[in-house]
């Protein structure tokens, strides 16, 4: 039994290893702890009919994707700096965080579009004062505005073309990307943590409850075929005895 096990555990790594792991070379996250912050109501106001009239896409846990986003990229870093509107970089909402827990936010594109990406996520103060230094936001400032408290994040999302191409404008088409908002659990993403209890489940029943009933069962065959053995020899030291005595 334990060498089954063993060897089970080596096949699982093997492919891990293999198909999984490999697969992360596409992914770039970042995870954070979410906290509740005090912010003028006037404020989270402002940002959230913002968001709501550019159409942001809002991400909440424990797991949320959106699929075949696009975003076109910068052609070099320095463009970063140069960027005044904001026409390069997407936002997202991340809403209904809990205070205290963790979660991972993550982009996923294929190989064939070589590209780095930079995710962060900000508070509603921080992302009013990129929008107020564009013009592209107003917010009145007061010194008796009511106070509330939040968790709700906010998800700024650029990316840097990473590739040479010959082809002509290249690195200006748009990257299509996967993104996703998950509650990790002990550090391991909902889904991953889920695959692992059932990998373990597996294991499991495997290791105590079928490894066990196909020992006994082939216990019961070695027996009997002894058994039928012993039998066949009984009868065929008779059948010798009564050939000799006649």
């Amino acid at each position: 039994m334990k060498f089954f096990f063993e060897n089970t555990l080596f096949a699982f790594l093997i492919l891990y290893f293999r198909f999984i792991k490999p697969i992360k070379a596409n992914i770039e996250k970042e995870v954070f702890t979410s906290n509740a912050v005090k912010i003028s109501e006037t404020l989270f106001k402002e940002i959230s009919e913002w968001g709501e009239q550019g159409g942001l896409l809002t991400l909440t846990p424990p797991y949320t994707i959106k699929r075949y986003d696009r975003i076109v990229p910068f052609k070099h870093v320095d463009e970063l700096s140069q960027d005044k509107t904001g026409e390069k970089e997407k936002w997202y909402i991340l809403d209904d965080l809990e205070e205290g827990k963790t979660y991972e936010t993550r982009v996923s594109y294929a190989a064939t579009s070589p590209t780095t990406f930079m995710l962060e996520i900000m508070g509603f103060e921080e992302a009013a004062n990129i929008f107020e230094k564009r013009r592209s936001l107003e917010i009145p400032q007061s010194n008796s505005q009511p106070i509330m408290t939040t968790t709700k994040k906010l998800l700024r999302v650029r990316a840097i073309y990473d590739g040479v191409s010959i082809i002509p404008g290249r690195e200006s088409r748009p990257i299509i990307y996967n993104i996703v908002l998950e509650t990790l659990t002990y550090g391991v993403p909902r889904v991953a943590f889920k695959l692992v209890l059932s990998l373990a489940l597996i294991l499991g029943i495997g290791y105590y409850i079928c490894v066990p009933m196909f020992y006994s069962s082939l216990q019961k065959l070695i027996k009997i075929a002894e058994k039928d053995k012993i039998d066949r020899d009984l009868n065929r030291d008779l059948n010798r005895d009564k050939t000799r005595i006649e």
